[in-house]
């Protein structure tokens, strides 16, 4: 599946501290269509800034989103598995 981009500002402060229930943000994909989802966590791993989102139409959609140059970008393959298992492991930031 190829890197799926999306831009937005997910958080104002870029901390993994969002209160008791996770925050609304809106995202833009690739093609301009604004999108909502919840962000459940943002966090530091290995030099790079990661958010844990879903979406609030459809729930079944969790992303992991890494910054890169003021853009956010879908994360897969081997580095979602490894920053996944770093993230339950409370090995990030």
């Amino acid at each position: 599946m190829p890197a799926h981009k999306e831009r937005g500002e997910p958080a104002e402060d870029g901390s993994s501290s969002q209160g008791d229930a996770p925050q609304a943000i809106t995202l833009i994909d690739e093609t301009g269509r604004e999108r909502q989802f919840q962000l459940h966590d943002a966090f530091d791993h290995e030099g790079g800034v990661y958010y844990l989102v879903e979406n609030i139409d459809e729930p079944s959609q969790v992303l992991l989103l890494r910054e890169v140059d003021g853009a956010l970008e879908t994360v897969e393959g081997e580095e979602f598995q490894q920053v996944i298992a770093a993230l339950e492991k409370d090995q990030v930031e």
